[in-house]
């Protein structure tokens, strides 16, 4: 497994996924407001900063990266990996929908989600897929 290649895969998905959620987030404030959601554990909703979403961002790149690591030990790696990921992004954007103050910050947080797995996942599907063929 060439580990470079992992580290490079992950480092230039998050990347892209961090701009791409900024972009939606900054969208997203302007046409919907400040998006307002109940924090685990709290009472009251709270506004959303751009730099809670880009740690979010970053640490779903650690999280992924990890998930395709162990991924790439199965004997169906890349299924395993999407399939992993995709429960999880449904899973989490439920969870989201529950925490939103409303429908809007609901729907724009699941867009966030969205926004920052296709190039994660998308990247590291891919060094799986590549790792897939060599080592076949």
């Amino acid at each position: 497994m060439n580990a470079d290649s992992l580290f490079r895969s992950a480092v230039v998905g998050t990347i892209a996924a961090v701009i791409a959620v900024v972009v939606v987030y900054l969208i997203a404030d302007a046409a919907s407001g400040p998006l307002l959601a109940v924090p685990p554990g709290g009472d009251a909703a709270e506004e959303i900063p751009v730099g809670g979403a880009i740690s979010a961002t970053v640490i779903g790149g650690l999280v992924g990266t990890a998930i395709a690591f162990v991924s790439g030990r199965t004997s169906r790696p890349v299924e395993v990996f999407v399939g992993v990921c995709v429960v999880g992004l449904v899973l989490y954007g439920l969870f989201a929908l529950g925490q939103a103050e409303d429908a809007a910050t609901g729907v724009w947080l699941n867009v966030l989600h969205i926004a920052a797995a296709i190039p994660i996942v998308g990247l590291l599907a891919r060094w799986l897929r590549g790792r897939q063929l060599i080592t076949a």
